[in-house]
């Protein structure tokens, strides 16, 4: 059996299809995941509303952010690649990445940690924001070939 790139885009869409259900865990059992934190790292107690409030927020933006990739994996496998959709939804992710900075961001007084991950949400939303700017550009590109033909 020989990886190809159709094997790679259908464990692109069911990892992001486990993402989400990780997203969705996450969103529940932040609670329990929260209080065992505060118990195992001999934080205060005070902590726990701020880090429950900023774990809850973040999952918003990342639900959004993994619909709209799996919306995008759809259209990829339907070879729908350099249209406006994909365009969008790429800018729609990149935003989902910049909004979960700013969450993280102002967590961090709860955390350092938080302040890592801010700045990797906020990395990430920049690498999209160029793939979105490449595939603007190609689906320009295309649409001028079609016209040309």
């Amino acid at each position: 059996m020989k990886w190809n790139s159709d094997r790679s885009l259908h464990l692109s869409v069911w990892c992001t299809r486990l993402a989400m259900l990780c997203v969705a865990a996450c969103g529940v059992m932040t609670p329990r995941l929260v209080s065992c934190y505060i118990l195992l790292s001999h934080k205060p107690q005070a902590l726990a509303l701020p880090l429950m409030t900023s774990i809850l927020a973040c999952c918003l933006p990342a639900a959004a952010a993994l619909l709209w990739l799996h919306r995008l994996l759809l259209n990829i496998r339907a070879e729908r690649v350099f249209i406006a959709e994909n365009v969008a939804l790429l800018r729609r992710i990149s935003w989902c990445c910049f909004i979960a900075s700013a969450i993280l961001c102002t967590a961090a007084r709860a955390s350092l940690l938080f302040l890592l991950l801010s700045a990797a949400a906020a990395f990430m939303g920049l690498i999209l924001r160029v793939v979105k700017n490449v595939i603007h550009q190609a689906a320009i590109i295309k649409a001028e070939n079609e016209l040309t033909i």
